[in-house]
């Protein structure tokens, strides 16, 4: 084995995975030590959102964020070994994952409606996989609409999710009339539970403010341009080579690329809550460095990974010590 060939096994390896999350909780650290905290989020849809429910730059707030991104980066690795949707192990996949999140620190200092999106979005696509080509899959069907009409009654910018999923069951080949019947009941149940408890009541919906210009300054919208601009890049590189797998493997990337130009839509529709888009754009974009790391033959695959290892580095000591986000 040449240098080249152990440089390459050690990115896509267990042990850059390792290193990426001591990288990750170094960060994290750091955050807390100066005390980094952002305006993200609004009073949630019609009970208040995500990141009002614990004190914002608190030390729970803190540890629960950073534990919830950590196990959706080993979440993903887990779920490409359960359905093989990147053709080989996507070690990668979580180490970019964990770099681009601290790229940014304001979706790393505390908990809030980002990563709480994130959590419901991985944990969806576990029940949604597996199901692919399912007879009897309503319950599953009902499960994922119900989380995600959850989370929707603390933070509206959910809803684009109940359209991605549903092309998701299409693309599963399990979206019937049962199952539409399930997904409509799934996205009811919560809010006729709360409306029945009495913890919501018909004045408790708020009209969202889309497009507000609140806030919104250059460093937070260069970070998630040069991150969509380098997912769509990579997912049409890799699209040519996609169409080669298997057909159940072609449905969950499909999902994924579903997943990606939606988040991209809404996110420049409601340019004022980027930061809450950013993390799922973070997982596509791993998901395509991903594949692009195992489907190249270049021995010197590893220099464009580094690269960007290191601008993700250089992003976060910027937007930490520099940027006013």
């Amino acid at each position: 084995m040449n240098r080249e060939d152990q440089i390459n096994r050690f990115f896509g390896g267990r042990s850059f995975n390792v290193i990426a999350t001591l990288v990750f909780i170094v960060a994290i650290i750091l955050n807390m030590s100066i005390g980094y905290d952002v305006k993200v989020g609004s009073n949630g849809w019609c009970l208040p959102s995500c990141g009002l429910w614990l004190n914002r730059g608190g030390l729970l707030s803190t540890i629960l964020n950073a534990a919830c991104i950590i196990a959706v980066g080993y979440m993903l690795k887990y779920l490409n070994r359960l359905h093989g949707f990147i053709r080989a192990n996507a070690a990668i996949s979580l180490s970019i994952f964990l770099l681009l999140e601290i790229a940014t620190p304001g979706i790393t200092s505390h908990f809030y409606e980002g990563t709480a999106m994130l959590v419901v979005t991985i944990t969806s696509a576990y029940i949604l996989f597996s199901n692919y080509h399912e007879r009897i899959s309503q319950r599953s069907t009902y499960l994922v609409f119900a989380l995600i009409g959850f989370y929707a009654m603390f933070q509206f910018t959910a809803l684009y999710l109940v359209v991605v999923f549903f092309l998701g069951f299409v693309q599963m080949r399990v979206m019937r009339l049962r199952n539409f019947i399930a997904m409509v009941l799934g996205l009811l149940t919560p809010y006729w539970i709360a409306y029945g408890f009495g913890i919501i009541t018909s004045d408790s919906f708020t009209l969202p403010q889309i497009g507000a210009a609140l806030d919104v300054q250059w460093p937070q919208i260069a970070t998630c341009a040069i991150s969509a601009l380098l997912t769509i890049i990579l997912m049409t590189s890799n699209m040519m080579h996609i169409i080669s797998y298997n057909a159940k493997r072609r449905a969950c990337n499909g999902f994924f690329s579903v997943l990606t130009v939606f988040t991209i839509v809404i996110a420049c529709i409601d340019y004022n809550n980027l930061l809450i888009y950013l993390p799922l754009l973070n997982l596509c974009l791993s998901i395509q460095v991903g594949h692009a790391f195992t489907i190249s033959n270049n021995d010197r695959r590893y220099i464009p990974t580094a690269a960007l290892c290191l601008v993700c580095i250089g992003a976060y000591i910027y937007n930490l010590f520099f940027a006013n986000l």
